[in-house]
């Protein structure tokens, strides 16, 4: 043993295009400047392709060749991933997301590795997905210690689970994107959404507000960066509304960072969320935020008529509204990016990593 605290973090599978692997990437990669931790990735199936600025000096574990299922593959990555905790004395594991989470508790079942389990979405706005909720009732019991992503969730696990001890910590601003200094672009005629190309973001109701907004600024285009299963639907929808060229799916980009100088505001239309990655990068880069008002996540990030517009939950027609007016007034887009300057604290990397290793030590 060299004295160091050993974490590893367990994910479904690292190359995921998403807010759970782009956050671990960047938590994972400043425990690793600490020198009181060694920090190990392990993910459920083998790794194709990195997405993100994952640290390639970490070591790397899988467990499984292929990504199957996890009710068919749970049992054997359990067993695989027990042995690994044992060869390489883990110390604490963290299950990062739902889907991992049984898998986490059965790996350190009987162990003295301690287990935190890093919820990555809404607690409420999965709850009609029963093995989801399964999920998270079993591995909130099991768990040493619960992170929530909001201060709404904190609260609804306290109150309908049986965690032990939770904690809530925001996700971080990237200090790249802190680190840039940029300025708002007050001449730029196109909007930025960003999100995997699935029914959580609800891109679907996205292009009915676009139909809307666009018919009445022609001047405008309306960008959405991702990939998916819906995007052959996707496709065939911007096509009816006639918005082709016009609504963009623009597929992933590992330049988004620099991108979002480009655009005029950005706008959010997920069915929900556990803290939007994508919301305090566009927050960072001093972007206008809308968003609709569900149940976890905006509403911690946008104060409304502040730094943007929070829009009671799928209400097409007022979101078109407050996105015209946006467009229409650059004064008050203008007014909305410098208010995002003193909101960018609370998601400070720094602050953010202070509360992580106050809870690693703790538990």
């Amino acid at each position: 043993m060299n004295g160091k605290l050993k974490i590893g973090f367990l994910l479904s599978i690292i190359t995921e295009r998403g807010g759970i692997g782009r956050v671990t990437s960047i938590i994972s990669n400043e425990l690793n400047f600490n020198p009181n931790f060694d920090i190990h990735i392990i993910s459920y199936a083998k790794k194709k392709q990195n997405s993100y600025d994952w640290n390639h000096e970490l070591p790397y574990h899988y467990l499984l060749e292929d990504q199957i299922p996890m009710k068919k593959g749970i049992f054997n990555a359990s067993k695989k991933l027990r042995k690994k905790i044992t060869d390489n004395e883990i110390d604490i594991l963290i299950s990062c997301g739902a889907i991992v989470g049984p898998l986490g508790v059965l790996a350190t079942l009987f162990k003295n590795t301690k287990l935190i389990y890093w919820s990555h979405s809404s607690f409420k706005g999965t709850s009609n997905k029963q093995f989801r909720m399964f999920n998270e009732h079993f591995t909130a019991y099991f768990a040493d210690c619960l992170i929530s992503l909001t201060k709404t969730d904190e609260l609804n696990y306290k109150k309908e689970t049986r965690a032990k001890n939770i904690v809530q910590i925001y996700n971080p601003i990237d200090k790249s994107l802190q680190q840039n200094n940029i300025t708002y672009n007050t001449e730029s005629k196109k909007i930025i959404s960003v999100g995997r190309l699935t029914a959580q973001k609800n891109f679907e109701t996205l292009i009915d507000v676009a139909d809307i907004v666009l018919n009445k600024h022609h001047d405008f285009t309306w960008d959405i960066y991702g990939s998916g299963e819906e995007e052959e639907m996707l496709k065939n929808k911007i096509e009816e509304k006639k918005l082709i060229g016009r609504v963009n799916l623009m597929g992933q980009s590992s330049n988004l960072y620099k991108l979002y100088e480009d655009y005029a505001m950005m706008v959010m239309t997920s069915r929900y969320e556990g803290f939007p990655m994508s919301l305090i990068e566009g927050l960072a880069c001093k972007l206008p935020l809308v968003s609709f008002d569900i149940p976890t996540g905006p509403n911690e990030i946008i104060q409304n008529e502040v730094n943007g517009y929070l829009i009671e939950a799928f209400d097409v027609n007022e979101m078109a509204e407050k996105i015209s007016d946006l467009i229409a007034n650059t004064n008050l887009r203008t007014q909305f990016s410098d208010n995002n300057l003193p909101l960018v604290n609370s998601f400070n990397l720094n602050f953010i990593m202070d509360k992580w290793i106050q809870t690693l030590n703790s538990i």
